[in-house]
């Protein structure tokens, strides 16, 4: 569950994966050529440039198009470039460019304690401004599965990381973890869930992925479907695939309401969850953000310390009629609000298990669904022959969880949890560490 601030922003679209991607400058369109080709005198000079920039030894405003800084203005250049020194080391060189064509390519800068890895674009026409920078990969020197989960510890507050191998119909084979049997808030990630009953409720022939629903209720942002105008028929894959690739919280709570609640509920210990009843009842993403900050805190303050048959009597009373207009999203954003009461909690051990089950239960829909978003940079993606995701991040909350699949036919899970009830998340710090081990399984 997010707020509009924090949603999924890869495209317009899909606001949660930019905020998951490494620091994201400018989303452009790369147009990629059979072949290689010898980078232009002009791609060399601007690929050279990035190196005094990082070292801020150069003003965006003198390298970069007005159009680019119009989306993304100077300060926030030399914010970014300042992150990565902070994170690498300076810059030192370009080692490589891989020319798409004469005005665009990836570029290899090296760091003292990093290969970053970026898809530089340019303008057609001298002064051959820059156009689009993203920063794909990054590749720490010597860096180790061991390396990172020491990071893992030092983080502030709570981290959990989970990482398994998952071979034929067993159960996962964790190979590194870290409290991965401790319960966290994951936000969003509990749509793991949804989509696992659903999955089951169509192998039991009950439903199928082309069945239509109309859109009934409505949830705060993430998404989109809350802008839907209401009864607008939609199918189930469709609100899968919204719930899933954007976190749409409208699309979650529609098939929370045509799954049942008590049916979720009740497949959550064959998914493997080891604490079943810290997620029961089982939460809408309304609902949470109501409990959270609504403006009822009595009725908060009394979901806190009830029975769960209380709170069920609650959710059919008092919370069934409240409207998501009376969410203050801004608060919500600002910092963590009862991330260790009112949330979905599950472990990253549990949620390795959840992927288990998809890869081994999920059909081809289902699977499809859960790549639509792979959570991280496209060229770290495209080094696996399948990827999965889905995360969750709301002020004090992150998580990744991945179902992998190598090139070698290899299958693994990766999930990793951050929670902080004092302060907000380095979410960049946290999916970088997370990309990291991605690149360090394949």
């Amino acid at each position: 569950m997010t707020p509009a601030s924090r949603a999924d922003r890869r495209t317009a679209a899909n606001r949660l994966l930019a905020q998951l991607a490494q620091w994201l400058l400018l989303l452009a369109l790369f147009a990629a050529p059979a072949q290689a080709e010898p980078p232009s005198p002009g791609l060399t000079a601007r690929a050279n440039d990035l190196v005094t920039l990082f070292n801020a030894k150069a003003k965006p405003e003198e390298m970069f198009a007005p159009t680019f800084l119009a989306q993304v203005p100077a300060a926030q250049v030399q914010q970014i470039s300042s992150q990565l020194v902070s994170q690498f080391g300076a810059a030192r060189e370009v080692t490589r460019i891989d020319a798409k064509n004469a005005t665009s390519g990836t570029v290899f800068v090296d760091f003292e304690r990093a290969v970053v890895r970026l898809e530089l674009a340019l303008e057609g026409a001298p002064p051959n401004r820059i156009i689009g920078l993203l920063v794909t990969a990054t590749d720490v020197k010597g860096d180790t599965l061991g390396r990172v989960t020491q990071e893992f510890l030092g983080l502030p507050g709570e981290a959990s990381l989970a990482i398994a191998t998952l071979e034929g119909s067993g159960p996962p084979q964790f190979s590194i973890a870290h409290q991965e049997d401790r319960p966290l808030a994951v936000g969003s990630a509990f749509k793991l869930f949804l989509l696992a009953e659903l999955s089951r409720s169509i192998e039991a022939g009950k439903r199928k992925w082309s069945d239509v629903v109309p859109l009934d209720r409505r949830s705060i942002p993430s998404g989109v479907l809350q802008t839907w105008p209401e009864g607008s028929p939609v199918t189930l894959h469709t609100l899968a695939a919204l719930m899933i690739s954007q976190s749409d919280n409208t699309a979650a709570d529609t098939m929370l309401h045509v799954l049942g609640r008590e049916n979720v509920e009740r497949l959550l210990p064959k998914l493997g969850i080891a604490a079943p009843n810290r997620l029961r009842p089982l939460l809408s993403t309304r609902e949470a953000a109501l409990l959270k900050v609504g403006p009822d805190s009595a009725l908060t303050n009394r979901w806190i310390t009830a029975s769960e048959a209380d709170r069920r009597a609650m959710l059919a009373g008092p919370l069934a009629g409240q409207l998501p207009d009376s969410i203050d999203l801004a608060k919500l954003a600002a910092a963590p609000a009862r991330i260790d009461t009112i949330e979905w909690f599950a472990s990253t051990a549990d949620l390795v298990r959840v992927m288990n089950w998809l890869r081994l239960h999920g059909d081809k829909q289902a699977l499809d669904i859960l790549a639509i978003n792979s959570g991280i940079s496209r060229a770290l993606a495209s080094e696996y022959s399948y990827v999965g995701y889905k995360g969750g991040s709301e002020a004090g909350v992150i998580n990744m969880t991945l179902l992998l699949r190598g090139k070698n036919g290899v299958w693994h899970a990766v999930s990793g949890s951050w929670n902080n009830g004092a302060a907000t998340l380095d979410e960049a710090r946290f999916v970088q560490m997370i990309s990291r081990v991605v690149s360090l399984l394949k």
